[in-house]
């Protein structure tokens, strides 16, 4: 009996231990600690305060149009942002940060106040940039988000709840991720890291203080951290960035292909090594894909050197691209990888001035019973077209249609009936997961 509590007292031992020597290391006593890498980095996460304007009355007892005026309110902390340019004083947040802003008041790590200006915003990605006029700044080197792996050790500073500076520290729970209650392009990181509110814009830094994420939100029951953060991965950041600074906005280019995600079962029957990529299901006449040649059964694993992990990774790396640029792909085909190079389109042209609702997408018959024992009947999204209207609308892959404008859905027949002489827009009932979400699909 004392040897087995000797072995498990070991074990408990040995297991701190093991994790600790992955954390860096100070030169002088070998203790372990990110004390330096943090006094690198700090100073180029900031602390964003937002002042609004609202309407408040001013005479409450005898309400009038006249006494109702615009006052404005206090500057409170909103959020947090990264320095990413430090000779031009450029910070990055997220778009929700600054979304309704008046003034914007930037507070770097040693107190210094300044006022911001917001030089752009890309609502779908959440991602804003600001601008300041101060010397001396210092910025934060963006990493190869594409080299993260789950498992790595990661940091997130921001500033929760206006307690500015904050450190949490964790690790990569998962990569690629989308949540049904975020909107907009998703590929996120996953960390257990606590992100509470007001960490949104903050930095996640890797163990060498590069930045390979900017915090956008966090997932719990109540306001507060049950380690569920996500991150905008830092390559997703970059190319958002480059475009906002040259055009103002981002925009889309598309391939022209329905694509879907490749299962085990598929990776047996193809002889695949692995799951990553996405496998074209179709190919969508007179678009790039079909003027460079791609073909049903290619595997695009890479686009312009970015791995593609799934379908909604190629709409995501896509989306990235601007029309009218070459795209390299690299896939798999006939068990032999190829590279072929793509002009890009914009969506809007390959678009028809009535396209159907549901042109360029696939559905199946959806039954399944739930953990609960309920039934979930509806349709599947088996594929569609990064140009389609359910893609521009939020649609995935594996999402399940079970009402549209109210009326039941658990046919393809019933799908299209529910459509038919619809001129205003459609609301999707949409089971993606566990979540129930509502999506807005125009013609």
């Amino acid at each position: 009996m004392k040897k087995i509590i000797s072995s498990i007292t070991f074990i408990l031992l040995f297991i701190p231990l093991v994790c600790l020597a992955h954390l860096p290391t100070t030169q002088e006593n070998n203790q372990n600690t990110i004390a330096p890498m943090l006094a690198k980095v700090t100073p180029a996460v900031v602390n964003i305060y937002v002042e609004e304007e609202q309407l408040t009355k001013l005479n409450t007892l005898i309400p009038t149009q006249d006494n109702i005026t615009k006052v404005p309110v206090k500057s409170y902390a909103v959020g947090s942002g990264v320095i990413f340019d430090a000779e031009k004083g450029l910070i990055v947040t997220n778009a929700h940060v600054v979304a309704h802003e008046k003034v914007i008041i930037v507070t770097l790590k040693d107190g210094e106040r300044y006022h911001a200006k917001l030089i752009a915003k890309a609502k779908g990605y959440d991602i804003a940039i600001l601008a300041i006029q101060a010397k001396n700044l210092t910025a934060l080197k963006f990493a190869n988000s594409d080299n993260v792996k789950v498992g790595d050790f990661v940091t997130a500073i921001g500033s929760p709840y206006g307690l500015s500076q904050t450190v949490t520290s964790g690790v990569v729970s998962a990569l690629n991720r989308t949540h049904p209650r975020i909107e907009g392009y998703q590929s996120f990181i996953q960390t257990d890291a606590p992100i509470n509110p007001g960490n949104s814009g903050g930095a996640l830094v890797d163990m060498q203080g590069d930045l390979i994420g900017i915090n956008t939100a966090m997932v719990a029951p109540t306001d507060g951290s049950i380690g569920l953060g996500f991150s905008i991965p830092s390559n997703m950041v970059q190319g958002v960035i480059e475009q906002l600074l040259k055009y103002g906005k981002v925009e889309h280019g598309v391939l022209g292909v329905i694509v879907q995600n490749i299962t085990p079962e598929l990776a047996t029957a193809l002889d695949l090594k692995n799951t990553k990529g996405a496998i074209i299901s179709e190919i969508v006449p007179n678009t790039p894909a079909a003027t460079a040649g791609l073909k049903v059964g290619d595997v695009i694993t890479d686009i312009d050197n970015h791995p593609v992990h799934g379908a909604v990774q190629l709409k995501n790396t896509m989306g990235l691209i601007r029309p009218g640029t070459s795209a390299t792909i690299t896939l798999i085909r006939n068990h032999k990888t190829e590279t072929v190079s793509a002009i890009v389109a914009d969506p809007k042209t390959l678009k028809e001035k009535e396209t159907p609702y549901f042109a360029g997408m696939r559905f199946q018959k959806f039954n399944e019973l739930e953990s609960d024992g309920t039934k979930l009947h509806g349709v599947i999204v088996t594929g569609l077209t990064d140009a389609s209207n359910g893609a521009l609308a939020g649609l995935l892959p594996g999402d399940v249609i079970t009402s549209i404008n109210n009326t039941p859905v658990d046919s393809i027949e019933t799908l299209q009936k529910a459509a038919d002489n619809q001129t205003k827009p459609l609301l999707l009932n949409v089971t993606r997961g566990k979540e129930n979400v509502f999506l807005v699909l125009n013609k």
